[in-house]
């Protein structure tokens, strides 16, 4: 026997051996007893926290479900809140009108385009009434049944023109706007101010035409108020405060260079030289030049009565005057060229030349054919040697020859728009 069996033996009699089975039999079971209790006790303790877990998730779920009702139901009162009708935004008043559209935040374009609309369709019908006589129409009659009377016709012309004078005024008080220039937008160029003041940047370009629209409808005030066509001595003194005002905005805004350049292209006696130089073609220095000399004389005379005979007498001297200076300042072939350009018939014939892509010196040409016609003419009638009915047959030649000559250097088209206002041809034939 082994020793290891011998101690079991010595150690662990037979009675002893039982009794031990007996109670490792006991703690096994109360083992298996406790851990019973502790399993059972710890996974009841988990299954509530799932359950109290599960309960918070619920709630929170449950209060993010009423909460987007609570905002749809928000959402859906702010709306039918919001709803309104167009009656809601329109007055009587323009003026109401016009504060009830940029409350709701109509853009300033839009407001101006149905303003603008309908006070246009408002004095369109106050027109239309003084174009009718008053007959009921009946097919059966003839036109001047309809036709208005002479005192019909007079009080139309005076009601017209009451309404000429009051429709920009009534638009310029509501808009801020020129009536002339916001017609023109519609049939003539709507984007003419921008493309003249291209050398401005787009803010300073805003603040400008802001300015020039401010200044503008101040002075169109005095002239409504005013009424008569010559200004009193109040209204002068207000239009000179005016343009006092605008020079020095103007200062403000713009460098010299940018004033100056301003009034190049905007100004009338800037747009007024470029179609008396026509044919001259100045270069943008004689440009500058002419126009500093004409806008002083211009700017002296302002307020003067050009009606008056000796006011007008002294603006053209003052003019020629500054033509002789600026001729001593330009080359020989220079002055004759500005001299020729104060030809109506050679500025048409230039204007010509240009739509009709005419070459070079198609105009000189027509003008040299013109002298060459005209001294021909007039040798032929101061020979009284030849008899009347030759003379008649001459003149007649002269001009036939002249309108091929014309036509050569023009060209068809170009001459057919001529001859309508070249009456010295049709003079040539006549004696």
């Amino acid at each position: 026997m082994s020793l290891l069996a011998h101690t079991r033996r010595f150690f662990y009699p037979a009675g002893v051996k039982t009794r031990f089975v007996v109670i490792l039999a006991l703690f096994n079971v109360a083992a298996l007893g406790a851990g019973f209790v502790y399993l059972s006790q710890y996974w009841g303790h988990q299954v509530a926290q799932d359950q109290r877990s599960a309960q918070v998730e619920l709630a929170a779920w449950q209060a993010k479900a009423e909460a987007a009702a609570a905002t749809a139901d928000a959402q859906a009162i702010a709306y039918k809140t919001n709803t309104f009708t167009w009656s809601q935004l329109e007055s009587t008043d323009y003026r109401q009108y016009i504060a009830n559209l940029r409350a709701v935040g109509c853009p300033e374009s839009t407001l101006k385009d149905i303003i603008l609309t309908d006070v246009m369709r408002l004095y369109a019908q106050r027109r239309g009434q003084y174009y009718v006589n008053g007959r009921e129409f009946k097919f059966w009659e003839t036109d001047e049944k309809r036709k208005l009377k002479q005192p019909q016709i007079e009080e139309r012309e005076k009601q017209l023109a009451a309404i000429d004078k009051e429709l920009p005024a009534v638009l310029r008080e509501l808009l801020g706007v020129n009536y002339e220039r916001e017609v023109n937008k519609y049939f003539v160029d709507t984007d003419k101010d921008n493309r003249r003041l291209a050398f401005l940047s787009d803010d300073k370009r805003s603040q400008l035409l802001a300015l020039r629209d401010q200044f503008e409808g101040e002075r169109e005030g005095v002239m409504y108020q005013e009424q008569g066509a010559k200004l009193t001595g109040a209204g002068i003194e207000q239009l000179r405060q005016i343009d006092q005002e605008q020079d020095a905005a103007l200062s403000r805004l713009l460098t010299p260079q940018e004033k100056e350049d301003y009034e190049l292209s905007m100004s009338p006696t800037a747009d007024r030289l470029r179609k008396e130089l026509i044919g001259f073609n100045p270069t943008e220095d004689e440009f500058r030049a002419i126009f500093r000399r004409q806008m002083a004389i211009d700017s002296a005379y302002e307020f003067e009565d050009t009606n008056d005979e000796s006011v007008r007498a002294a603006k053209a001297a003052d003019e020629q005057a500054m033509m002789a200076e600026l001729k001593g300042q330009l080359p020989a072939d220079r002055v004759a060229q500005l001299d020729r350009s104060q030809d109506p018939d050679y500025q048409n014939l230039c204007v010509l030349s240009e739509r009709y892509d005419l070459p070079d010196g198609a105009s000189q040409a027509v003008l040299d054919i013109r002298q060459a016609a005209e001294d021909q003419k007039r040798e032929l009638l101061s020979n009284k040697d030849i008899p009347p009915e030759r003379v008649e047959v001459a003149l007649k030649a002269i001009q036939a020859e002249t309108e091929q000559e014309a036509r050569t250097a023009l060209g068809d088209q170009a001459f057919g728009q001529y001859s309508q206002t070249a009456t010295w041809i049709q003079n040539l034939g006549t004696n």
